[in-house]
């Protein structure tokens, strides 16, 4: 199968000046967060889905007429496992890991796929505090500033107030 899903994207740690076409307000102040799939390639695993690609963070700071960028990959548990490994071991929505070819025969016949803890879908901020979701029952916490996961936050919905959070998005 020759379908192409998304390409690599390399990550920006230190934040770089956008060019601009126009110009930004400069009363326009604040932090523009996104993230998605960022990484869809281990070696020579692929995935299979558009959903299934690393989650890649993204901030825009805006100040004074100028917008500067940063990026990086969530260092949840997939990511390093699949970095470390250099393939694909944790499964995602459209793509299956195949079990470890080295275990023995009684370990992959009773495989069961880890939960995914890749935070590809949204930047929530519950009470003050900024995290990234998906659509398993993890979280990560992020630094606002330096786009590093503090914490990995399982069963969300022990968070006071928190029923749907990879969709959460408050004013």
């Amino acid at each position: 199968r020759n379908i192409i899903i998304g390409i690599n994207i390399q990550k920006t740690p230190q934040a770089i000046s956008v060019k601009l076409q126009g110009q930004i307000p400069k009363w326009l102040k604040g932090k523009l967060l996104r993230n998605g799939p960022g990484k869809f390639e281990f070696g020579p695993d692929k995935y299979n889905h558009w959903f299934d690609g690393m989650a890649l963070m993204h901030k825009f700071e805006i100040e004074n007429g100028v917008v500067k960028y940063s990026s990086k990959f969530l260092r949840s548990d997939a990511y390093l496992t699949n970095s470390k490994n250099n393939r694909i071991m944790i499964s995602e929505f459209g793509t299956l890991a195949i079990p470890d070819p080295c275990k023995n025969i009684f370990e992959r016949e009773f495989y069961t796929a880890e939960e995914t803890d890749n935070c590809v879908v949204n930047f929530p901020v519950i009470k003050g505090d900024y995290f990234v979701s998906t659509e398993t029952n993890q979280m990560h916490k992020v630094d606002l500033d330096t786009l590093e996961s503090k914490e990995k936050v399982k069963e969300w919905s022990r968070l006071p107030g928190i029923g749907l959070a990879y969709y959460l998005n408050l004013d």
